[in-house]
């Protein structure tokens, strides 16, 4: 394990341990320089002499920094600490699709099927970049409050795993609840793996379950690879006919019958949305026996890195041969140098400057400091200006910039004194939460990230007050209906904090609502911020140019600009623009809003969820 607060790679501190996987321990972590959050999963320490493991890490670990789409968690860099690779990735602030699962049981068609097509083009990429990934599950899919999914885990710790299973005398990779029969016969994988695996994930998605258990690995291993599955319209009526289908087509035993590449199950899973009887996708077997598409020949390793190493070692050695032969020829009192200065430079400046005199650089320490930019030399010893023996090791404390702010204990403070204690703390609220608890009503009874943790400045924590079962209830679904008969729902269930944002979508007609947040059976009161996606783009005959600075104060700020709009006596905000924006003095904020009235409207800011700012406009005939 690494310690919390570990310097990683000389530029991120580790903050705390979030996860453990088959082979790998991930970290929350501090990027020093950016001050952004990362996540660090780093090879675990009975790996570090596994020849076999370490070649494995490191080659997925550099296949998915090739891998770039807003559906997969993106991979920063990677390295080397202590003897162990790691790689950095994306922090992706959301929770599980298996959490959600756990939590809410199974789901809506519409949003079963919106969050795994976003998994499917995730695939799709992946694919395309000869990548499989082989553990599709909930687990390794997170949502973000946005409805945004992101798959994560491409193969990195995929080889050893709680539920790998041994058959036919060969190890098999995955997790055996979502085991294609091919892993479970230990043959190689492909495209369609993972297509079975995501329709097995769809299938829990819908009835809460997953085709095949059973006592032991084994066994369910052999029921992937002999048993039907029970159709899921069977075990629920929210799958259509042709949504049966395309499940039932993923999960065919003969690979070649099931789905040829990701977008083509998404394309039908699109379209059961809008055909529910539809046939199209049984399979229909062509005249010819189709061919098992053959994996992707393995590209061999490009040779430039080899011939960069070669060449800097025969640069370093010339340069060692430099050194050795000017140090023979020199007296005693050419053997000292006046030591460079290199306090205020960077790491790798102060390396240099040092190897220009004759010395070398190593970091003694790291602090904190509050004027010393973060990565920059402190203080160094031997000091700037004074004479020392030419070889001389220099050794730098180098500044982590401003002390990180730890997490307050918020557990028993009202809404409002979380609130003070986090902005004094420099962390921000975030979403509030309901639920029945031993804690005194109206006051937090949970918080996102524990008291004490060392964290970073702008980072955003959620909060749970506790509540009476007479005071709270379950959030309704606000999906699958047009907007207007979504917000005769809530206006009948007493909301008053609604947002609509609208978006481009495939898999519903315009006008109707296909994400909300919160999610169904969620605890709320009638003040909770409700947040609808409906689909489509509204056509507006006005619009207005807009143009403001905003102070930020923390990185990571979410900005909401929106007029307020009435239905049926209910008023709501419609979302005009959205963004998440870091710190500075005067960010400048533009974008055109639209308006289905003439003349001036209020528009209003929404920083992190609290009103900042209104301001009038007006809104004119688009010229044409």
């Amino acid at each position: 394990m690494i310690a919390q607060g570990t310097i990683v790679g000389h530029r991120y501190r580790i903050v705390e341990l979030i996860g453990t996987g088959g082979m790998a321990h991930v970290y929350r972590a501090v990027n020093l320089s950016t001050r952004k959050v990362v996540a660090i999963k780093v090879l675990k320490d009975e790996y570090r002499n596994d020849a076999e493991f370490l070649r494995r890490f490191e080659r997925e670990a550099r296949a998915v920094l090739h891998l770039s789409h807003e559906n997969i968690v993106r991979a920063f860099d990677v390295g080397e600490t202590d003897g162990l690779p790691y790689i950095v990735l994306e922090f992706v602030d959301g929770r599980t699709l298996k959490d959600i699962l756990d939590e809410n049981g199974p789901m809506p068609s519409r949003i079963a099927v919106a969050l795994v097509v976003q998994v499917l083009d995730a695939l799709g990429a992946a694919h395309a970049a000869g990548i499989i990934h082989r553990d599709v599950k909930p687990q390794n899919v997170i949502v973000m409050q946005s409805g945004k999914v992101k798959l994560m885990d491409f193969g990195i710790a995929r080889e050893v795993d709680a539920n790998t299973v041994t058959f036919a005398g060969s190890t098999v990779l995955g997790s055996v609840h979502y085991l294609s029969p091919e892993q479970a016969k230990g043959l190689p994988v492909t495209e369609g793996s993972d297509l079975y695996s995501t329709g097995i994930m769809l299938y829990e998605m819908l009835t809460g379950r997953v085709p095949f258990d059973g006592d032991t690995s084994v066994s369910i291993a052999l029921k992937h690879i002999s048993d039907i599955p029970v159709p899921p319209a069977e075990l629920t009526n929210k799958v259509s006919p042709a949504l049966n289908d395309v499940i039932l087509r993923a999960l065919n035993k003969d690979i070649n019958r099931r789905y040829s590449a990701a977008s083509e199950m998404s394309a039908h899973l699109r379209r059961a949305l809008k055909e529910p009887t539809g046939d199209f996708a049984r399979f229909i077997p062509s005249s010819k026996t189709q061919q098992a598409k053959k994996p992707a020949p393995k590209k061999k390793p490009h040779g430039a890195l080899k011939i960069g190493l070669t060449v800097a070692a025969i640069v370093a050695a010339l340069i060692g041969a430099f050194f050795i032969l000017r140090d023979t020829y020199q007296t005693e009192s050419d053997a000292f140098e006046v030591v460079p200065t290199i306090v205020g430079r960077s790491v790798d400046e102060a390396k240099q400057k040092t190897e220009n005199f004759g010395f070398s650089f190593d970091i003694q320490d790291y602090e904190n400091n509050d004027t010393v930019a973060t990565g920059d030399v402190i203080y160094q010893t031997p000091e700037g200006g004074t004479k020392a023996k030419r070889g001389t090791v220099i050794y730098g404390i180098v500044s982590l910039g401003p002390a990180a702010p730890t997490v307050p204990n918020l557990i028993g403070l009202s809404p409002d004194e979380a609130k003070r204690e986090l902005e004094e703390s420099g962390l921000v609220l975030g979403n509030v939460s309901y639920r029945v608890s031993e804690v005194a009503i109206g006051y937090v009874c949970e918080q996102s990230i524990p008291a004490e943790t060392e964290t970073t400045n702008g980072q955003v924590i959620d909060i749970v007050i506790s509540a009476s079962s007479e005071t709270t209830f379950d959030m309704p679904s606000a999906m699958d209906l047009p907007l207007n008969l979504t917000l005769d729902q809530l206006r009948l269930a007493s909301f008053n904090n609604i947002f609509v944002r609208y978006a481009e979508s495939d898999i519903v007609e315009d006008g109707v609502v296909y994400l909300q947040d919160p999610l169904p059976g969620t605890q709320v009161l009638p003040e909770t911020p409700v947040t609808l996606t409906v689909c489509g783009k509204p056509v507006y005959d006005y619009e207005s140019d807009i143009a403001f600075n905003l102070s930020v104060d923390n990185s990571g700020t979410k900005v909401l600009a929106v007029v307020q709009e009435a239905f049926n006596g209910l008023s709501y905000y419609r979302i005009l623009y959205e963004a998440t924006l870091e710190k500075g003095e005067m960010v400048p904020i533009s974008f055109t809003a639209t308006s289905d009235v003439e003349g001036t409207r209020e528009v209003i800011l929404f920083s992190n969820g609290t009103q900042v700012k209104q301001q009038d406009y007006t809104f004119a005939a688009k010229e044409p």
